[in-house]
């Protein structure tokens, strides 16, 4: 075949138009359900695509951002509750942003909608939070939900700090060193053993 009967060929074979036209919703990168139908966690959605993904494919109704240096474009789609809780990388979160997250998830689960959450890559900040999830609704030992959480999700809580802000927080459910909460956040700890 010569190169002109190639370029003719070529030229005369059009794209149909509905494959320009296609969106393929995909998933964030790490994307897995820590409690199916409950709580997701997953990398930092970065596209449209991912948050129709999480949306119209997985049913999820509230996406969480813990990295205030990776947000979604969440402007762009306004078919999800969002909450920032912003959490510097590789720090652990205060007791008060657990509440505010376990609190979310509490009315989430009232009204029977599911929640996803992330940071950059999913692991530290996304684990701890995923932990302390399972340590309140699958009455879990911190041990436990750390290494449950690290056999579905490698990688999940990073450092030793972050570690030990998820049994602190079972500590304060337990109602062990109130006494150092109460002073800075009483009315969460008061809403926290109100819950029960």
């Amino acid at each position: 075949m010569s190169d002109d009967n190639f370029n003719s060929t070529a030229s005369t074979t059009a794209i149909p138009e509905a494959i320009d036209d296609c969106e393929i919703n995909y998933p964030p990168w790490n994307f897995s359900w820590v409690v199916p139908g409950k709580l997701a966690a997953m990398a930092w959605p970065q596209t449209v695509s991912n948050l129709k993904y999480l949306k119209e494919d997985e049913g999820i109704d509230h996406l969480i951002t813990l990295s205030p240096e990776k947000i979604p474009p969440i402007k762009d789609y306004t078919g999800l509750h969002w909450t920032p809780l912003a959490i510097k990388e590789f720090e652990p979160p205060t007791i008060k942003q657990i509440l505010k997250f376990i609190d979310i998830c509490q009315r989430s689960e009232l009204q029977n909608e599911a929640i996803g959450i992330h940071c950059r890559m999913g692991r530290g900040r996304t684990g701890v939070m995923a932990a302390c999830y399972l340590i309140r609704f699958q009455d879990l030992t911190p041990q436990r939900a750390m290494t449950n959480l690290r056999l579905m999700r490698p990688g999940s809580i990073e450092t030793p700090e972050q570690e030990r802000v998820v049994m602190r927080y079972y500590d304060c459910l337990r109602g062990v060193k109130n006494s150092e909460i109460i002073d800075v956040y009483e009315d969460d700890i008061v809403k926290l053993i109100t819950n029960d």
